[in-house]
């Protein structure tokens, strides 16, 4: 295999673009973990509050992954070519992908406290399950890790119940 170099500019602005991106997840991931953390612990009676932040810290984390891998295999320019060659028909990072990064962790901060408000529904006791500050917490890193997953899921389900 060839060893590719970043001698072309648009290669280096994306890897420039790719290092930003990920430090750019990595600061709202921990952030946004925290902040949930902290007010989930200090404020028990503002729980949809941290349900949203450790729901836009999974969805940071999700993002993150994604992002970390399509760095490692490679880029995809502008004109849709691949660097390194052997990269083609793999996920790359590219320009119109980073844009997505940068917005993926709102999924979460929007999907976690409705997940959890759904959940309620099914359990038995509600009061428990959203008393339990563990329920709450892992629940909501989780609907923020699949936030994309379970919003592709239930635009399915509706497509399918409602044939549109």
């Amino acid at each position: 295999m060839e060893k590719w170099k970043l001698s072309d500019p648009e290669l280096k602005s994306l890897d420039s673009l790719a290092i930003a991106t990920i430090v750019y997840l990595v600061v709202v991931g921990v952030a946004s973990f925290l902040v949930g953390v902290y007010v989930l612990s200090a404020s028990p009676s503002m729980p949809m509050f941290a349900v949203a932040f450790i729901g836009l810290s999974g969805s940071a984390v999700a993002a993150l992954t994604s992002c970390l891998d399509r760095y490692a295999t490679g880029f995809e320019k502008e004109d849709g070519s691949s660097v390194p060659v052997e990269a083609k028909g793999k996920e790359k990072f590219n320009r119109r992908m980073s844009r997505w990064f940068f917005a993926r962790p709102v999924l979460g901060l929007l999907v976690a406290p409705v997940l959890v408000w759904g959940i309620a529904f099914f359990v038995d006791d509600p009061a428990k399950f959203i008393g339990s500050r563990e329920h709450l917490g892992f629940t909501a890193f989780m609907a923020g890790l699949l936030a994309k997953s379970v919003l592709d899921l239930v635009k399915g389900l509706f497509k399918n119940v409602f044939r549109s």
